[in-house]
């Protein structure tokens, strides 16, 4: 999973052709932290367990990363590497950088030297402020769900019911499947989104798919009322018929 990822990173290590920040995005919490890993050992051609080149910066979900850590970042990243020509910082949980902390850590990006090398790990692209996603390589680890292995095609039609211009009778169909769990509903539809998406992107159905991901964060992290999950959806929904779109470029 996530081989294009991989590869590209380590083009930009082989070809010398890094930037001095990475936003990986996307609730693949796992496969964020090992490839963001082994990308910075693969940048401080590192074989010891302990480098002081790199630096971790992690939280719990719901602790906040404080102005403090990222000072004391700036103080790591200022300093010279001590072996090889960068140094890595990790941030875990991005979205978690309280207000003080952003601004702090979008100076250091205006300012940092050119060994400095920033990788961010975030729930959402959104999750984080734009000045600062802006400023780095976007790069989304979301777990792969391919259309044709839905198992239950009921869910499957109710997708793509989602997506034609009539959405009167979608609570009716929302309640059909009450014995999922909304988060595996949003999980699913996500998945189902990003393949249309590949094989048909549009403004559209991006527009959609960022504010799904941003319903699926809250089901992960808040206490959303589920109901209050799939009105935002459906208000979110466009007019035109994405449905007809998709299948009939499909088609050709």
């Amino acid at each position: 999973m996530y081989e294009k990822i991989s590869f590209y990173l380590n083009e930009c290590v082989e070809k010398d052709a890094l930037s001095h920040a990475y936003i990986f995005y996307g609730p693949d919490e796992t496969a964020k932290k090992i490839i963001a890993m082994n990308f910075a050992d693969k940048i401080l051609n590192s074989t010891f367990e302990f480098n002081p080149d790199l630096m971790l910066i992690s939280s719990d979900i719901d602790k906040e990363l404080s102005i403090d850590l990222i000072r004391h970042l700036k103080k790591f990243l200022f300093l010279s590497p001590y072996f090889g020509k960068y140094k890595v910082v990790i941030i875990e949980r991005a979205e978690n950088l309280n207000l003080y902390a952003q601004n702090a850590l979008l100076k250091i990006f205006e300012e940092a030297p050119s060994h400095a090398i920033i990788i961010l790990c975030a729930k959402t692209i959104d999750s984080i402020p734009a000045t600062i996603a802006s400023r780095g390589v976007k790069l989304p680890f979301w777990k792969k769900n391919n259309i044709a292995s839905f198992t239950d095609k009921n869910m499957l039609d109710f997708f793509n019911e989602i997506l034609k211009e009539n959405h009167q009778n979608l609570y009716l169909e929302i309640q059909k499947f009450n014995d999922y769990k909304p988060v595996e509903v949003f999980k699913l539809w996500l998945g189902f989104l990003r393949e249309r998406f590949l094989i048909y992107p549009n403004k559209k159905l991006a527009d959609l798919l960022k504010v799904s991901q941003n319903i699926y964060f809250k089901l992960n992290e808040t206490n959303i009322n589920p109901k209050f999950a799939y009105d935002e959806l459906i208000l979110s929904l466009p007019i035109t018929n994405l449905y007809e779109y998709t299948n009939s470029y499909i088609r050709k």
